[in-house]
């Protein structure tokens, strides 16, 4: 029997006694193993990352991979969809003539790239890449272990091959790091490249069978190789809304806010397909339907996957869709017409840039799912306005609320295509046929449905759901009604009950009846709700006969004897009150009178220092501008400037300072 040496470290973790041939290996393995620790992977991929030739290497394989596989879609997609299917105004896009003998020619692409550009695209999503948890867990590792077994091959080579057998697990640590910790060492960053091209091939490799390339849009290259542009500057939308701003209310704009509201309504039919319904209180014979499909067509989704997007509604889509709704008011002809927003000016405009728990990558892409989630939203519908011979039948195609694309930019994930941290997100809306086709009383002209519209407070946007739900739907709904009852007698009056039932599933308002504390609780949101649309301006007035002061919100009045013997939740359903919206809008929506916008829009009364219509459109003359030249010097439409001109747009606060900047009109 052989005798155990005894000189190994009471603190080893290693058997260093003297081993078979063959098994030199295993023991070396068990040594990288406790070497290569997750915090040492990632200090290796952050100076792969720095200080190897890997970014380069594989910058360079997989460029020259990717630009044949683009310069193959593009001649694929030209020979068969055409010359309509590219974007020439791409400026790698050429059209040229090609000779196919002496006598003729034909059209063919030239693709130009800019080698050194798409190739600093790359290397920068390559930085991206080398912060996976994947990468260090596979090619660090792999590249680890090999600078291990070098440093354990210097050791043995410059103290003797038993020298390994003497040290403890501490000091064997210590003395491989001298070799792969030392960033001064030009052997390491030796071995570091050789070990980098070794890997280069299976890197690059693992990034392309990542990215799918066959099933890969020209678009989705386009963005992988950094050939997209931001859009011009001047294409953006102006989000600066007014404190308050026109919006279309049309029987669509309601219904699909209802909708996105109110999950609970949608009904599977008879084909298997999910569909909301929005019938008239006067006349069933009138509806809207709603039905899901998918972003990039108009094929009904199931059930089933219609489901998915249902749940993705909520008050984000209906906020952002109010945004498009204002937006599309500024269009001319918006069913020809489209607008680019700043998914950065969205954020501000709903009052996210307050909250410093979420990054400013993930508002945009929540504003981004909210655009996603509007693109799937079809509607339908069959309403007749009017009566006798004035009846219209306002019928239309299944077609989109919205088409919406969504243009990510940032730096690119390779493995997943996908652009997790974007440094902004462009929204480009078109306006759906609703905005044509849905005819009002007015008649038939295009567009008339547009003026059927209201007016919405810019503070409505930014009411926290989280913390002020029934505030928020109660004051969409109370916005999207005053625009309808502006003729009633007393268009403010409401009942409780009728409003929480637009607001909330009736089966809510049941459970409180038959459970006290569901009542406590529905009563506290209600009383909640009422005090924060004070804040916010609104004008409540309660009934004195049926809501009596102590039930009111934050009352301390006595109760009068008797008061069990009702209810309190029975008593507050059944009560009465006025609310109106804040101030201009009552008295902006006694003056919608004629549908046609230089009627309807009409501005408040002008004080002295008010930046009227004319003196906006004095102010150019004397300049010597064309309303083109204004338009250019704002950011905005030239049809815009003519509308501000007309008085039939209210100028917003910051389009009221640049003006007075740029026309030097002085404030009385």
């Amino acid at each position: 029997m052989v005798e155990q040496p005894t000189n190994s470290s009471a603190n080893s973790v290693y058997d260093f006694t003297p081993t078979p041939v063959g098994e030199k290996g295993y023991k070396w393995a068990q040594i990288i193993n406790a070497v290569l620790t997750s915090e040492y992977l990632e200090r290796l991929s952050g100076v792969l990352r720095e200080r190897s030739s890997l970014p380069e290497l594989i910058t360079l394989q997989l460029y020259e991979h990717l630009a044949r596989v683009y310069q193959h879609k593009v001649e694929v997609i030209f020979e068969q969809q055409g010359i309509e299917a590219l974007d020439l105004h791409q400026p790698h896009l050429n059209l040229v003539n090609s000779a196919i003998n002496s006598q003729e020619t034909r059209p063919q692409v030239e693709v130009c790239l800019d080698e050194a550009v798409s190739k600093a695209h790359l290397k920068e999503a390559l930085l991206v890449f080398f912060e996976r948890p994947d990468f260090r867990e596979e090619f660090a590792k792999a590249i680890g272990s090999n600078l291990v077994v070098w440093a354990l091959e210097e050791i043995e080579t410059a103290q003797g091959e038993n020298h390994l057998d003497t040290l403890s697990a501490a000091d064997l640590k210590v003395a491989i790091g001298h070799y792969i910790d030392d960033s001064d060492s030009p052997e390491f960053d030796t071995k570091l490249n050789i070990f980098g091209q070794i890997y280069c091939q299976d890197i690059t490799q693992t990034i392309i069978e990542g990215l799918n390339l066959p099933a890969c849009s020209l678009q989705d290259l386009e963005q992988v190789l950094g050939l997209r542009q931001r859009p011009a500057a001047a294409l953006y939308a102006n989000l600066d809304l007014a404190k308050i701003f026109p919006i279309p209310t049309a029987i669509p704009i309601a219904s699909s806010i209802k909708a996105q509201l109110r999950p609970e309504l949608w009904q599977r039919n008879g084909d298997d397909l999910a569909v909301f319904t929005y019938q008239s209180k006067g006349n069933p014979a009138n509806f809207i339907e709603h039905y899901i499909t998918n972003p990039g067509d108009i094929a009904l989704l199931p059930w089933e996957a219609a489901e998915q997007i249902i749940n993705k509604f909520g008050f984000n889509t209906v906020k952002l869709q109010l945004i498009f709704a204002a937006r599309t008011m500024a269009e001319n002809e918006p069913w020809k017409s489209s607008f680019t927003l700043k998914a950065t000016d969205i954020i501000h405009l709903l009052g996210w840039d307050r909250n410093h728990n979420t990054s400013i990558a993930e508002k945009r892409n929540m504003v981004a799912a909210a655009a996603f989630a509007l693109s799937c939203l079809m509607v339908k519908s069959v309403w007749i306005e009017g009566r006798g011979k004035r009846k219209l039948d306002a019928s239309i195609p299944v077609g989109r609320m919205w088409d919406v694309l969504i243009d990510s930019h940032g730096q690119i994930d390779l493995t997943t295509k996908k652009i997790d941290r974007p440094e902004e997100i462009y929204i480009t809306v078109s306006p759906g046929g609703w905005t044509k086709h849905f005819l009002n009383r007015a008649g038939n002209k295009a567009r008339e449905a547009l003026y059927q519209f209201g007016f919405l407070a810019r503070d409505i946007l930014k009411i926290d759901p989280y913390h002020n739900e029934l505030a928020l739907r109660l004051a969409i709904q109370l916005t999207l009604d005053a625009r309808v009852r502006a003729r009633n007698r007393n268009p403010y009056e409401y009942k409780v009950v009728h409003l929480l039932e637009e607001a909330i599933p009736r089966r809510d308002i049941s459970l409180a009846l038959d459970d006290k504390y569901k009542a406590r609780d529905l009563r506290r949101r209600w009383d909640k709700a009422l005090l924060l649309l004070e804040e916010l301006g609104w004008e409540i007035e309660y009934d004195p006969e049926t809501y009596p002061e102590w039930i009111r919100p934050n009352s301390d009045a006595t109760k009068p004897k008797g008061w069990r013997k009702v209810k309190v939740i029975e008593r507050i359903l059944q009560a009465k009150l006025d609310i109106r919206p804040p101030h201009p809008i009552p008295v902006l929506l006694t003056k919608l009178k004629d549908p046609k916008p230089q009627k309807t829009l009409a501005p408040e009364p002008v004080s002295l220092d008010t930046l009227t219509g004319e003196m906006i459109k004095q102010g150019r003359q004397e300049r010597g501008w064309t309303r083109k030249e204004l338009a250019g010097f704002l950011g905005i439409s030239q049809d815009y400037v003519g509308k501000l001109e007309r008085g039939d747009r209210p100028v917003t606060e910051e389009l009221e300072t640049r003006l007075r900047k740029l026309l030097k009109l002085k404030s009385a």
